[in-house]
Parts: C-alpha cells; sequence; structure tokens
C-alpha cells in the first residue's frame, strides 16, 4: 500500500519554519534535568512521509540548524558553559530536534550511551551530512554522527543515524 498524497506541502513547510522561529526568537531559559529542547514543531505523518520531497525534508534540516546558529549568536553571557546542538534523526526525521545544554557535565552526561540496551557508535570520519543532505553547516558548528543501537525488550535489534551538530566538540 502505497501513502497518501501528501496536501499542503507549501502551508505546512511554511508554518512549520515560521514556528522554529517563533520558539526561538529568544534565549530560552527554562531548563529542565539540564537542558532546554525544540522538538520539530510539524506533525509526523507530513515529515516522516515516503511523498514529502526531499526538499521540504531538507529545508526542515537546514532551518534547524540556521535556528541553532541564531541562538548561539544570542546566547546570553555567564558563568555557565551552555551548549546549543541540533539533533537531527535520519532515519526519523520527526525526531529531530534543538537541544541547548546548560552544562558540559548534562553535555557529556546525555552522550554517555554504552549500555547493553542502547549503545552510540560513531559513524565514519567519511560520512558528512553536508554533503550527503546538501545542507549548509556554518563554520562555527561542528557534527558528530553516531549510529544508535536499540535491544528491546524481546531481544530485537533497532538501529537509526543520528547527526549531532553545533557546539559539540
Amino acid at each position: 500500500m502505497s501513502d497518501k498524497k501528501v496536501r499542503g506541502l507549501k502551508r505546512r513547510a511554511k508554518n512549520m519554519v515560521n514556528r522554529l522561529v517563533q520558539e526561538t526568537m529568544t534565549f530560552p531559559t527554562d531548563f529542565y534535568n539540564g537542558y532546554w529542547h525544540l522538538h520539530l514543531p510539524v506533525g509526523q505523518g507530513f515529515i516522516s512521509s515516503n511523498q514529502t520531497p526531499i526538499g521540504i525534508k531538507r529545508l526542515c534540516m537546514q532551518t534547524l540548524l540556521d535556528r541553532a546558529e541564531y541562538l548561539m549568536r544570542i546566547k546570553p553571557p555567564s558563568n555557565q558553559c551552555l551548549r546549543v546542538v541540533v539533533a537531527i534523526d535520519v532515519t526519523d526525521l520527526w525526531a529531530s530536534q534543538i537541544i541547548v545544554f546548560l552544562g558540559d557535565s548534562h553535555f557529556n552526561g546525555f552522550f554517555d550511551r554504552n549500555e547493553e540496551e542502547q549503545k552510540w557508535i560513531p559513524l565514519s570520519l567519511e560520512r558528512n551530512l553536508e554533503r550527503e543532505w546538501n545542507v549548509s553547516i556554518p563554520q562555527d558548528m561542528s557534527s558528530l554522527g553516531i549510529r544508535e543501537e536499540i535491544i528491546d525488550e524481546e531481544r530485537e535489534l533497532f538501529e537509526k543515524e543520528i547527526w549531532f551538530i553545533g557546539e559539540v566538540e
């Protein structure tokens, strides 16, 4: 069974971009457990559909990157080490988000994923999200690609690819 045609592509894409801009006009101040995050403000059926053109998915990624760069520019000077990072889930774009970490300990704790049930394995250095998806990553951002492996209760393995772009070094 094929996916139904996605209607209102331009309107939905424009609304997604507008909501991302609105939600990131000011630097976040409400941190919970050491971080603030903004999930992609669009319906899963829209962005995850096979009928949604690659250009719209690319626009989604580029807007996340642009808004993270904006947040990095307006970051308040403070004694705390704030880090702005975009998490792009290539296999499920709807799960992508902008994350602001309150400090290095929260940042490092977030990336500590090496348990039996969940592992994060760095992707090859030859891989390049910028080249593969034709997005523009600002020069002051670095990227880290990982392959996530999750083993569920039935011992079934699930894999996906996540790219972290921003203040990851």
